[in-house]
């Protein structure tokens, strides 16, 4: 069942775009020379196999995080809870919650939209919409008719899953349950499709109080009108990807940036480096040679430095120093 999602959460990520700014989310179900793109798998975790996918998906799911972990006061946690902004489940006998990686970047998404001063009502409207069931069964109708998107496509399963497409099996999958199971929904795919680019994924709310979603990468399938209206009225934009980065290098957080590969292992040794203290200072050579280099020196916001370097992904090479002046050198390597 994992493998069925992981390709229902690639799928939107390329093929599904928001572009209705009146009612938050909707999607070009029908594909045309406007809106279908190609199914960029190497740009997803290094791989092409869906099996590995699946893990990713199930790993952005789990739900151990607990209400201090998102620091947001468990009173205000539980009133936006009473009130539908946050959807949470509780396990274990003592009824306490428990929150997903997903939930968690939700969680700071409406701690920012409040900070702006964007009222709950609005902010209720944007969870409803963002975690409403997607529609399963028509991405299954789409792929039926467009299965070159599967080629490419490699693990254990994927055969399985490609005879379970082209067969029409899929037909007879019960929905409703598998809906109500996994709670497949579009806050989902924007924290994957964050982790896949580095680019910028937002949450765009207007003066009028509409609001979408807004993918940089995909910034080319929106409406004109919308394009339009988000470079001339007033908004407030919470960065998905920002907030990613900013919350990542948390020690609660550790198990999903093992698992996430929204770095490289060379690029995790060094956020390792720059946690522990254990350097000097870090000279950062860029892409471009006409950049001056950076130098990061040891200080409470080399960390912040390093990462917004690791975001823009347009470094050439880290040479660290030690504290004896010895040095080694990190580069860049093909990513995802």
């Amino acid at each position: 069942m994992l493998v069925i999602l992981a390709f229902l959460s690639l799928f939107f990520v390329f093929y599904f775009i928001p572009c209705n700014p009146i009612y938050g989310i909707y999607f070009a179900l029908e594909p045309n020379q406007n809106t279908m793109i190609s199914l960029r798998l190497e740009e997803f975790i290094d791989t092409k196999n869906l099996n590995k996918i699946a893990d990713l998906f199930e790993l952005l799911n789990q739900r151990e995080l607990s209400v201090k972990n998102l620091g947001v006061h468990p009173r205000v946690i539980t009133s936006w809870d009473a009130e539908k902004i946050v959807r949470l489940t509780r396990n274990g006998e003592a009824g306490k919650r428990k929150f997903s990686f997903v939930d968690f970047v939700w969680v700071k998404i409406v701690n920012d939209l409040r900070s702006f001063g964007i009222k709950l009502a609005v902010i209720q409207k944007i969870a409803d919409e963002i975690y409403n069931p997607l529609p399963v069964k028509e991405v299954f109708d789409l792929a039926s008719n467009h299965v070159d998107v599967l080629d490419g496509l490699q693990g254990e399963s994927t055969q399985g899953f490609i005879d379970f497409i082209k067969s029409g099996e899929y037909k007879k999958v019960d929905y409703d349950s598998l809906i109500k199971d996994y709670n497949f929904n579009y806050i989902q795919v924007l924290v994957v499709q964050a982790i896949i680019s580095r680019n910028a994924v937002s949450i765009i709310v207007f003066k009028d109080n509409e609001w979408f979603p807004y993918i940089k990468d995909n910034e080319h399938l929106y409406p004109k009108e919308l394009l339009h209206k988000k470079e001339f009225s007033s908004q407030v934009r919470v960065n998905i990807t920002e907030l990613l980065f900013t919350f990542i290098t948390e020690d609660f957080l550790a198990k999903y940036l093992n698992g996430l590969t929204l770095f490289t292992p060379q690029e995790k040794k060094l956020i390792s480096y720059v946690k522990e203290g254990n350097y000097k200072k870090i000279v950062v050579l860029f892409k471009s040679k006409k950049q001056v280099p950076l130098e990061v020196v040891k200080s409470k916001k080399a960390l912040r430095e390093i990462l917004e370097v690791l975001r823009e992904n347009d470094y050439r090479e880290f040479i660290v120093i030690d504290k004896k002046n010895k040095e080694f050198r990190i580069r860049d390597e093909a990513k995802r």
